[in-house]
């Protein structure tokens, strides 16, 4: 089988959704499939260089240049088709696939999409124009009937789409996974040299966006109470950058918390491993309702785990099952700083059996959570609505 993905966002940050496009790429490759890949390149950003991969030139990133390209990919999927000759079409943040799937039906491909999120609740949350949002509501609403298929990262996100018209039959759940080739367990002190940490200490880690959606606030206000009840000395190590930054320092320097909280620059994906091993527990700090509604499977839940270090989540975050299946912890009541703070300290006292198991918790999580798992599941579904088309 060959597959044509069609990514309308930029693959080439360090994490979110070029991880997900670069695993997911890897992981069709891995089970066989011939995979060619299409992806914007906005102005002059520097790009990665693959053999499967063509980057659609567009001017500087804005709404003007992302509409652009949903015109263009329309435009042009005929003679993508022609050119590449795929079996099926993979499209994500394509929000005119209903004018592609008229061209795939006519060519015999079968359209597959996409969807992390339910798009204009996002963008009402990171509060762009309203009137962005309604557009694009009005859209997808005409997307999730005309694919042939979709797949969802949460069960939340399925039924608010089945809610909105999709095809239940043929909408279905895969998780985001991990780059378990990358991320695996490694010697904690070594990890921590690479960062300068000090490696007599209790590190909690968080890598990612400095969005305000993010919940870093919740962490930051927990730190003074694990601080005070911790029987060894605590770091809080936050890696990324994002509109959030200056308001979180300042937090932290109102809180005094200046010696026990670090924020360090952005790092290579590769890099985010070395991180992730130098950590005793990740937090996903989330707390914004609006954000939790249909459940999350963020990247940085799946590098973490792959690595075998705990991750705490916000309940409501549709990750249970995995972290039981993981057995390891665990929840905390979103927005709850108390339950925060007393779940790092759970889990911060059972530091070395945790430590002891992570090389057998990468080993679940390569069965069962890789990219080529993935991969795996999204050829099965699209053979069973191939099936159903005939």
């Amino acid at each position: 089988m060959k597959i044509l993905i069609i990514w309308a966002e930029s693959v080439n940050r360090y994490t979110g959704g070029s991880s997900h496009f670069w695993g997911l790429m890897r992981g069709i490759k891995s089970i066989g499939w011939g995979v060619r890949a299409i992806a914007p390149r906005y102005g002059r950003a520097e790009v990665t260089r693959h053999e499967d991969v063509s980057f659609f030139p567009l001017p500087p990133r804005s709404i003007i240049s992302f509409t652009l390209l949903q015109i263009l990919t329309v435009l042009c999927l005929p003679y993508w088709l022609v050119k590449h000759r795929p079996e099926v079409v993979y499209v994500r943040a394509c929000f005119l696939a209903f004018l592609i799937y008229p061209i795939c039906r006519l060519t015999g491909v079968l359209l597959i999409a996409e969807v992390d999120a339910i798009v204009e609740e996002e963008i009402r949350m990171r509060g762009q124009r309203r009137i962005l949002a309604h557009t694009l509501r009005f859209f997808n609403k005409l997307n999730y009937r005309w694919v042939d298929g979709m797949v969802c990262v949460t069960s939340g996100i399925r039924e608010e789409l089945i809610r909105r018209g999709a095809n239940p039959k043929t909408t279905i759940v895969i998780h985001n996974a991990a780059e378990t080739s990358i991320m695996y367990p490694m010697n904690q002190k070594d990890a921590r040299r690479q960062f300068g940490l000090d490696e007599h200490v209790y590190i909690v880690g968080f890598a990612g966006t400095f969005s305000s959606w993010q919940g870093l606030d919740l962490l930051i206000q927990a730190a003074k109470q694990v601080l005070e009840h911790s029987d060894r000395p605590v770091q809080f190590v936050l890696v990324g950058d994002g509109q959030c930054h200056q308001e979180l320092q300042e937090m932290v320097d109102k809180l005094q918390l200046g010696r026990f909280v670090s924020f360090l620059a952005p790092v290579p994906f590769e890099q985010v491993a070395a991180f992730n091993n130098a950590c005793d527990v990740i937090v996903i700090p989330i707390h914004d309702r609006r954000k939790l509604r249909y459940g999350i499977s963020p990247l940085k839940f799946w590098d973490a785990v792959s690595v075998g270090v705990p991750v705490l989540v916000p309940e409501g975050s549709q990750l249970e099952d995995v972290l039981e299946h993981l057995r390891l912890p665990g929840t905390f009541r979103a927005g709850d700083t108390e339950d925060l703070a007393e779940e790092i300290l759970q889990v911060l006292s059972n530091t070395e059996h945790h430590q002891a198991r992570r090389k057998d918790v990468h080993k679940i999580v390569s069965e069962q959570y890789s990219w080529t798992r993935v991969a795996e599941k999204l050829a099965e579904h699209c053979r069973r609505v191939g099936m159903r088309t005939k």
